[in-house]
C-alpha cells in the first residue's frame, strides 16, 4: 500500500482546518443571538440603591447629572457633588462644575447641598481620587455614584480600587431610561462605539493605565 505524498496530506490538513472554521463561523452566527448581549450586559453593573451621604454623578453627561438630581430629590443622599472636566466649548466661560451646578438647582436640587470640586480631571480614576478627598473631609460613609450604563462597570471597579480600606461604601448606578441598550448594542453606531471603547478602557486600567 503506498502511502499519500507529503503535499497531499497537507491540502487535506488544511481542508479540515478551513471545515473546522466554517463551522465555527456559521455556529457563532447561529448563537450570537446568546452572546452578543452578554458583551452589552457585562458592563452594566447596577447596585441596589440605598440613601448615601452623597450622590455622585460623573463628569461626561448631562443625563448623569440630571438623573443624580432626580435621585436626591427622593432622598437618596443628603449632598450633591458636581465634579470637573476640561471643558472646551467656544463661547462657554463657566466651569463644567459651575454648568452641573446649574443644572442641578434647574432639577430643584437646593443650592446650599450641592458641592463643586474645583480640581480639574480628564479620567475616571483622577475622579474617583478627588472624590475620595472631598469624602474623607466630609466624613461620609456612603456615596452613590451615577453613570451611563455601559460605564458603570468600569467606574465601579475603579471607585472600590481608591476607595479600598477608607470604610466608605460605593453604590454605582446606572442612568435610568438610557439610550444604551446593552441586549441589543451592536444595532446602532453610538452603542457599538461605547461598548468596544469601553472594553479598550477597561483593558488599558488593568494594564495600569491611569
Amino acid at each position: 500500500m503506498h502511502s499519500l505524498p507529503s503535499h497531499s496530506r497537507a491540502h487535506r490538513r488544511r481542508g479540515k482546518v478551513v471545515l473546522a472554521a466554517l463551522v465555527a463561523v456559521l455556529g457563532l452566527g447561529l448563537t450570537c443571538g446568546l452572546w452578543l448581549p452578554w458583551i452589552g450586559e457585562f458592563l452594566v453593573i447596577a447596585d441596589p440603591v440605598q440613601p448615601a451621604s452623597a450622590v455622585v454623578p460623573l463628569a461626561g453627561s448631562a443625563t448623569r447629572s440630571v438623573y443624580a438630581a432626580h435621585l436626591f430629590q427622593q432622598d437618596y443622599a443628603g449632598a450633591y457633588v458636581a465634579t470637573n472636566m476640561p471643558l472646551h466649548a467656544p463661547g462657554i466661560r463657566q466651569s463644567y462644575g459651575d454648568l452641573v451646578r446649574q443644572e442641578a438647582i434647574w432639577q430643584g436640587v437646593p443650592e446650599e447641598a450641592i458641592v463643586v470640586i474645583p480640581d480639574t480631571v480628564e479620567t475616571t480614576y483622577e475622579e474617583a481620587v478627588v472624590v475620595k478627598a472631598l469624602a474623607e473631609d466630609r466624613q461620609w460613609h456612603t456615596l452613590l455614584v451615577v453613570t451611563d450604563p455601559f460605564h458603570t462597570r468600569r467606574a465601579s471597579i475603579i471607585f472600590h480600587d481608591v476607595f479600598e480600606g477608607t470604610g466608605v461604601a460605593i453604590i454605582v448606578t446606572p442612568v435610568t431610561d438610557h439610550w444604551y441598550q446593552p441586549h441589543s448594542w451592536w444595532r446602532d453606531r453610538d452603542s457599538l462605539r461605547e461598548t468596544w471603547t469601553e472594553y479598550l478602557k477597561l483593558a488599558l486600567y488593568r494594564l495600569g493605565y491611569r
